[in-house]
């Protein structure tokens, strides 16, 4: 009998001679692509298993290259711990009875309409028109509100609420599970989601957090996709894009983005190593593993998104919503496409170092960390340049580049890996415990400097809360079918529920197909009893003596705001007041004499404290005192 020990040396080098035939066989059969998988196993099954242990610990990165961790109970207490702190920063921070910034307003007034049954309709006197761009949005608004019975603005921040909840469970754990990401750098992220511009965009009721949910969620299942191509997986994520693309028109544009940045990681998955990037073998292993994801897609767009669009189309008249004819129709905006890159620098600066990380070591063939951040720049660089179609007007608190911000924050700390690749450091556990002190120290008060950056990103104050109690004191006319003709077409007709001109187009498919314009024809069909214009420096020439009388001249800057007033002031309509916080910013109500309620209103508008929209000042009336504002024509305005 031989010795135990020359038995185990027997015995180990039978299993080395059978792993090393077994690895040699198979090895006759592999695909290129797959070498690196296949020495791996060749390389466990011809070392002792303390060996290869201590081979694969010194050659991993601690990033794994997208690896998922296991979820470990310490993520879940992590993951509560941050769901908790978003319920009550969201409690500390929304202000329920605050009213909504003008332009939400407006969609808020689709909603109220679908709420109650009377269709997608900006007033009941007109057709239907698709004047609310955030079109998922101010439906599910409406959905909650008739559910519920909570007014269409509590039922819209719960909306938002719903969104901010979610995108901050999943920026967490998409960050760990599909990309393994660090625990603690992936709850920083989600503490900057947290802290960031939701509040503000929430208490003015917009509903970007609800477009930035369903994008974050359909660039998870792509990666998801990336991980294991399939059918079903494809399916989610064209269903969530197409998602997106009914929240916002550009919604569709960034899922196709979001489409070309997945391929391009199932290409790279897919790549044949020391094999040219335009071979013919590489693109067609890298095409059948796309097959499913591009099918999905067109099947989803082409005939859910098909149908709706012939919905659309079939419903309002036109095929886009009315504010593209106004904001868009077929320019180009270059200074949007400055706003929007420096918005996203605003939005990220602290995360922006961390991003290139990814493309670290420089030296070595591309990894997965790599191929991602490259995934990721393109994405943000054709995001940044769509916005070269959109005039960059409205968009408050950054509203339209904020949609990126959580999707960015998930995959930021797998990027950030990449540094232990350039710099391999030892465990934190093997550290001096000073120096881990001092390094635990430092991480928290970076994440306390990004978080507070974060909070102070964009802050909303109301101001339209006079602006709601002047239309409060109109609304008990509303079911006598009056119509106003407004230029500030949010909290007024909102809370009035008066029927509405926009003026200015948003919400009125007259003005926005025909050049953008009132007509004279036009007013006198819809007769409002009420005509408010708002004038200010923007329009110096409306200051000037005589110039309601004067027709504007077509091309005019403000040309719709000077012809509501030149059409009042030759239709025999009278001047009810010209509130003001200063002469050079004034409110002017026209009011046509002879409808039942002329008397009513009329003291509606005068008799009361008017508190201006801009700024909530306390307002004075400069009818009688016109003659003052004169010198607002000037180009600086009055001196002081």
């Amino acid at each position: 009998m031989q010795p135990a020990h020359k038995l185990a040396t027997g015995n180990w080098r039978l299993a080395t001679h059978n792993g090393t035939r077994r690895a040699s066989a198979a090895a006759q059969n592999i695909r290129p692509a797959e070498s690196r998988h296949h020495l791996n196993l060749y390389l466990q099954a011809s070392l002792p298993e303390d060996r290869t242990r201590a081979m694969s610990t010194s050659t991993t990165p601690i990033s794994s290259d997208q690896q998922p961790r296991a979820w470990q109970r310490a993520d879940t207490v992590l993951l509560a711990a941050l769901l908790a702190l978003c319920a009550a920063w969201i409690a500390l921070r929304i202000h329920w009875s605050w009213v909504p910034m003008e332009d939400a307003a407006m969609l808020l007034r689709y909603s109220q309409h679908l709420a109650a049954g009377h269709g997608i309709r900006w007033s009941l006197n007109q057709p239907p028109v698709d004047g609310a761009t955030d079109f998922l949005f101010m439906a599910a608004t409406a959905a909650f509100a008739h559910l519920t019975h909570l007014s269409v603005i509590t039922a819209s921040r719960w909306v938002n609420i719903f969104a901010q909840i979610v995108s901050v469970g999943i920026v967490f754990t998409g960050s760990r599970r599909i990309l393994g990401g660090n625990r603690w750098l992936s709850a920083a992220m989600a503490l900057y989601l947290i802290a960031g511009p939701f509040t503000a965009l929430c208490n003015a009721c917009f509903g970007a957090p609800l477009l930035a949910m369903f994008l974050l969620v359909c660039w998870c299942a792509g990666l998801r996709y990336v991980q294991r191509p399939a059918w079903p997986v494809a399916f989610v994520m064209a269903m969530r894009g197409l998602l997106a693309g009914l929240t916002r028109p550009e919604g569709v544009l960034i899922a196709l983005i979001l489409l070309a940045a997945i391929i391009y990681l199932v290409l790279e998955e897919n790549r044949v190593p020391h094999v040219s990037v335009l071979s013919l073998r590489r693109m067609r292993r890298g095409f059948a593993g796309s097959i499913p994801l591009l099918t999905m897609y067109v099947l989803v767009f082409g005939l859910l998104g098909g149908t709706y669009f012939a919905w659309h189309w079939h419903t309002f008249g036109y095929p886009l919503p009315n504010p593209f004819y106004i904001k868009g129709n077929g320019h180009l905006y270059p200074s949007s496409v400055q706003h929007a890159a420096m918005n996203i620098v605003l939005l990220l600066l602290p995360v922006l170092p961390l991003l290139p990380l990814g493309w670290l070591p420089l030296g070595s063939p591309a990894p997965r960390t790599r191929r991602l951040t490259t995934a990721l720049f393109g994405v943000l660089i054709a995001f940044t340049l769509l916005w070269i179609l959109l005039n960059n007007g409205s968009n408050h608190f950054m509203r339209f580049q904020y949609v990126m911000l959580p999707l960015v924050l998930m995959t930021a700390p797998a990027l950030a890996s990449g540094i232990t690749t350039l710099l391999p450091l030892p465990r934190f556990a093997d550290w001096p415990q000073p120096q881990r002190n001092a390094l635990c120290a430092a991480a928290a008060l970076a994440v306390f400097a990004a978080t507070l950056y974060s909070s102070r990103i964009a802050n909303y104050q109301q101001t339209a809360w006079g602006m709601r109690d002047f239309a409060l004191r109109l609304a008990p006319l509303a079911p006598r079918g009056y119509t106003m003709a407004v230029t500030e077409a949010g909290a007024l007709p909102l809370y009035s529920d008066w029927n509405t001109i926009d003026g200015l187009g948003l919400n009125d498919a007259f003005v926005a197909h025909h050049h953008g314009q009132l007509t004279a024809d036009y007013l006198d069909r819809t007769h409002p009893e009420l005509i408010m214009v708002h004038i200010d420096r923007n329009i110096a020439y409306e200051f000037l003596p005589n110039a309601f009388q004067q027709p504007p001249a077509a091309g005019d800057g403000g040309y719709d705001t000077a012809f509501m007033n030149y059409y009042a002031a030759t239709h025999g309509y009278t001047l009810a007041a010209a509130w003001g916080a200063d002469q050079c910013n004034l409110h002017l109500y026209w009011l046509r004499p002879g409808f039942p309620d002329y008397a009513t209103v009329l003291s509606d508008i005068r008799d009361h404290p008017y508190v201006f929209l801009d700024d909530a000042f306390t307002s004075h009336d400069y009818r009688n005192e016109m003659d003052s504002t004169r010198v607002c024509a000037l180009t600086d305005g009055p001196q002081k």
